[in-house]
């Protein structure tokens, strides 16, 4: 009976209460009271009941189903090492155990896991899909880390379903693949949106399923610089209210970092979706680092300080594996006008982590842009002495670097001893993309440094691994015509001629500026030419000159028309007459002595030109 009850799951909990009244230690009874919680969502009921009436080996996937829901991950890690160490080989288990790893981030072990049930299981059952699927959910994760995929992992594309489609998309998008990635994604969206059609979904349920797939789209777009497009995308995803809670947190914050310093305010409102404490235990490790940085920047870009660094300083302590923060903490010196202190905070982060390169390739551009190449130079030659690995150590970019600062502080045979090193390293193994650069930067050095016996030996390698190599036969050529003027004719003659493999302008060629961007000259026919030798200039009109209303020619001009016309002589008679009317008027305005605002003076002697006054003023 109990059996046919637990295969149906009709029996309701009131009715599972009361059979366990009557028959207490009944294990059917309490196992159908566990499934009935499950079923229920109350997995920390379910785990009480298991704990307290099951030994440690009974329901063993049941408890580790109820500790995986309750995102106590590391229990059930060890639980089910436990399990596996008795032999038990149970397929929900494995799943388990693949799914455990992949929230703890060991995708290695998740993808092992999964791939072995996958050689397992016959393509034609129900669950190939789901555990395919589930398998490349992992793959992705390994890329977006920065892990390395083992080829035996390698499967053919399977676009069934959409969430096959998504996250070979995903697993694309981990390899930098872009026009795979665009491709999958559109049609993992058009799969979704046709079988949920089907299913009788309406538009806005259709919308906030397909929100996954459209924020991953326009993260896409991102990378790809079409801000315009991800930021459309985004704020479609983010209007529809039921969308998932990580769903739109991501979209949240890309939408933020796509804004970058505009519209602070509103993205600070964004954050506060993204960080919210319930998405703890659903984002990922490196997921709630990024939220956590870009809510760190916000800070910054706000002039918030004080803030920004309390944020940082705390995340260090979360991740200090992580050397962007350092950059953070240095950046709000450097945005305060503070350089000297940036630098010195750099120096101090850089004595912490000698082996970071962010960490010191920023103190190095702060300490050239301060036009201090010796700084720079100590401060690279400290960091190539922390790296152990040769292969990266003599990468032609660091000894590029290292070349042109030797150059910079007048250090030339340090250079050349630089490059002999870096060659000699390079040369002793399969010659590869990275050993020819070094080799032709060698080369290059030797010869501008008129060591040209040295240059020509170095040159005659690159072309005996490569004849066809153009640049490595004219470093021979013009090493050879220093010394030896038969070898240098012997290997010029292999040169290509420069007319049969190109054609040149003359006329073009001397119209270009130096430092001034390259652009199409189109060259003139000879039917142009002879129309414009045909075209004569056209005279510029004059301008005539402008002359005052009812100007008459045979009227000399006033003399004193530059001055004021009170100031002009003709004008000295008027000036009289308005002052003696002045005279005339009410009590005291012509008071013996001066009066309010006027200065008297003697009819019979011309008056000075009188001066400007305040307007109401009193003298």
């Amino acid at each position: 009976l109990f059996k046919r009850i637990f295969n149906s799951t009709l029996l309701t909990f009131t009715s599972m209460t009361k059979v366990l009244n009557l028959s207490p230690n009944d294990s059917d009874a309490l196992h159908c009271k566990v499934i009935i919680f499950l079923k229920l969502g109350k997995y920390q009921n379910a785990l009480d009941l298991v704990t307290k009436n099951f030994s440690e080996d009974q329901l063993p996937l049941e408890r580790v189903y109820c500790l995986y829901r309750l995102n106590k991950f590391s229990e059930g890690a060890e639980l089910l090492r436990k399990y596996r160490a008795t032999g038990s080989n149970d397929g929900g288990l494995r799943h388990l155990e693949a799914q455990v790893a992949y929230k703890l981030e060991d995708y290695n072990a998740s993808l092992e896991t999964y791939y072995s049930i996958l050689q397992e299981t016959d393509s034609k059952e129900d669950t190939y899909n789901d555990i395919l699927t589930n398998f490349n959910a992992a793959k992705a994760a390994l890329l977006f880390s920065g892990g390395k995929l083992n080829e035996k992992y390698t499967m053919a594309d399977s676009v069934n379903t959409y969430e096959l489609a998504y996250n070979y998309a995903c697993t694309y998008l981990g390899r930098k693949d872009f026009k795979k990635v665009e491709k999958l994604l559109i049609t993992a969206r058009n799969i979704c949106r046709k079988s949920l059609t089907e299913d009788d979904y309406n538009e806005e349920e259709i919308e906030q399923e397909l929100g996954t797939i459209n924020v991953q789209l326009a993260y896409l777009y991102q990378l790809q610089g079409r801000i315009t497009e991800a930021i459309e995308l985004y704020q479609n995803v983010l209007k529809f209210k039921g969308t998932d809670i990580t769903v739109s947190a991501i979209a949240s914050n890309n939408f933020v970092a796509a804004k970058k310093d505009s519209e602070l305010f509103d993205s600070a409102r964004k954050l506060k979706v993204a960080s919210a404490n319930t998405l703890d235990t659903k984002l990922f490790r490196s997921q709630r680092r990024i939220i956590a940085m870009n809510e760190a920047l916000l800070s910054l870009y706000m002039h918030k300080y004080t803030a920004c660094q309390d944020v940082t300083r705390r995340l260090l302590e979360a991740y200090p594996e992580n050397d962007d923060l350092y950059l953070i903490l240095a950046s709000i010196s450097y945005r305060q006008k503070k350089i000297t202190k940036t630098i010195q905070e750099l120096q101090e982060f850089a004595k912490l982590k000698p082996e970071s390169l962010s960490i010191n390739f920023a103190l190095i551009q702060l300490q050239l842009l301060q036009s201090n190449p010796t700084s720079a130079l100590e401060t690279l030659e400290n960091y190539l002495s922390s790296i152990k690995d040769n292969t990266e150590k003599y990468r032609p970019g660091y000894v590029g670097l290292l070349v042109w600062l030797y150059e910079k502080v007048g250090k030339p045979e340090n250079s050349v001893r630089a490059l002999d090193q870096a060659s000699t390293f390079w040369k002793s193994g399969v010659m590869s993309d990275e050993s020819r650069s070094i080799l032709k930067q060698t080369a290059a050095f030797k010869l501008k440094t008129s060591r040209y016996h040295e240059a020509a030996q170095d040159y005659e390698q690159l072309v005996k691994d490569d004849p066809l190599d153009i640049q490595a036969l004219a470093g021979l050529v013009a090493s050879y015509s220093q010394y030896d003027v038969n070898l240098a004719e012997k290997y010029e003659s292999s040169l290509p001629d420069i007319s049969a493999s190109m054609e040149i302008d003359i006329e073009s060629l001397e119209k270009v500026v130096p430092g001034v961007k390259k652009s199409y000259i189109k060259k003139a026919d000879t039917k142009t030419i002879e129309k414009q030798k045909r075209i004569t200039p056209k005279k510029k009109k004059k301008r005539k000159p402008l002359l005052p209303k009812n100007y008459d020619p045979a009227v000399p001009p006033d003399p004193e028309r530059w001055i004021p016309k009170r100031d002009r002589s003709y004008n000295k008679g008027k000036q009289r007459k308005g002052k003696q009317q002045l005279m005339k008027g009410s009590q005291g305005v012509a008071v013996a002595g001066g009066g309010i605002g006027v200065v008297t003076s003697q009819p019979e002697q011309p008056a000075p030109a009188p001066t400007p006054k305040p307007k109401g003023g009193v003298i």
